[in-house]
């Protein structure tokens, strides 16, 4: 293990002032899932989506030595079927010379305190098929429910809309 991992990790709230570290975050796992692909948000956008009146998302941030080097957003859902209340996660994103670390189970443990604090039953998320970070979810005690996870948006959305 490097020197750079053995240092203590620290998991805190993001706040206004990480917008740029989300947003470079945020460019490297599309990075890693769309080599070459340019992000399709701007640090502008996501402060205003997590920091602004009405937040849609927030957001844990991992440190080692007071550096970033990782960051979990999540929002709150709806289980219907359920009648509760659950955490939906949306991206979870550690550098790569930090992975297997305990980066990315300690930002995910933070996410299921503050889903206990909260009263929300569980969390969802969505992996593509393939990804190797299907095994670390399951490793954590996520299942997979073989879902098919579904997008309607661009014209089909238009489409739609105009039924």
């Amino acid at each position: 293990m490097s020197e750079m991992k053995t240092s203590p990790l620290a998991v805190r709230k993001a706040v206004a002032g990480d917008v740029g570290t989300l947003f470079r975050f945020t460019a490297g796992l599309i990075e890693d899932h769309l080599p070459g692909q340019k992000p399709w948000t701007t640090a502008e956008a996501i402060e205003a989506n997590g920091f602004g009146a009405d937040p849609l998302f927030e957001a844990l941030i991992a440190e080692r030595d007071g550096k970033p080097i990782g960051f979990v957003s999540f929002f709150r859902g709806y289980a219907g079927w359920r009648g509760q209340p659950m955490g939906i996660v949306h991206a979870l994103y550690v550098r790569p010379e930090e992975r297997r670390s305990g980066a990315a189970r300690a930002l995910m443990a933070g996410v299921a305190r503050i889903a206990r604090e909260r009263g929300w039953i569980r969390i969802e998320l969505f992996v593509e098929d393939g990804r190797p970070a299907l095994s670390f979810y399951e490793r954590i005690g996520m299942r997979d429910l073989h879902h098919r996870h579904l997008r309607l948006e661009g014209e089909a959305l238009s489409d739609l809309a105009r039924m």
